[in-house]
């Protein structure tokens, strides 16, 4: 799949956003690290690409998880995804409580995710082994209130029908 063509003709990486609206995140991607994203040229554009995300809800987040999915199959198999990740990993549990010790995403608040420096994608590239990456494609995975309630895969846990009414 080729990138997107701009207005002087060049080709351009696209960021797909998948995330629902009722998931009460906003991501995209930082101001400063787009052109070095765009950029098909940019080696380097893994290791230098970084999202903005706000927490647009009422609650903390405590743990999030998004999968990034590059549109590379690893040999003729699976797509290459990398993972943007935030807070301690057994929140990913989403019935597992937060504690003091437990940093939360604020309503209202923004962070910046990156993946990471990535020289094996790199030396692949380079070495002709996998294509470069024309699109990265944002997909919700699960967050977590640190409350034992949180979404999974876009949905609602616990689920309305079974959660507890005062």
């Amino acid at each position: 799949m080729l990138g997107s063509l701009s207005s002087s003709g060049t080709q351009e990486r696209i960021f797909e956003n998948t995330i629902p609206d009722h998931i009460p995140i906003k991501i995209k991607i930082r101001k400063e690290k787009e052109a070095s994203f765009k950029d098909l040229k940019n080696a380097k554009w893994l290791s230098e690409f970084e999202v903005e995300l706000t927490n647009t809800g009422d609650r903390p987040i405590y743990f999030l998880l998004i999968h990034l999915n590059t549109n590379v199959k690893f040999d003729g198999g699976p797509e290459i995804v990398y993972s943007l990740m935030y807070g301690r990993p057994e929140l990913g549990d989403i019935v597992t409580k937060a504690t003091s010790d437990d940093v939360p995403i604020k309503p209202g608040e923004t962070i910046y995710l990156s993946v990471g420096e990535e020289p094996l994608w790199e030396k692949a590239v380079r070495e002709k082994r996998w294509p470069e990456s024309t699109k990265f494609t944002a997909l919700f995975q699960q967050l977590s209130f640190g409350d034992g309630t949180g979404y999974f895969a876009g949905e609602l846990y616990p689920p309305p029908e079974r959660q507890k009414r005062p």
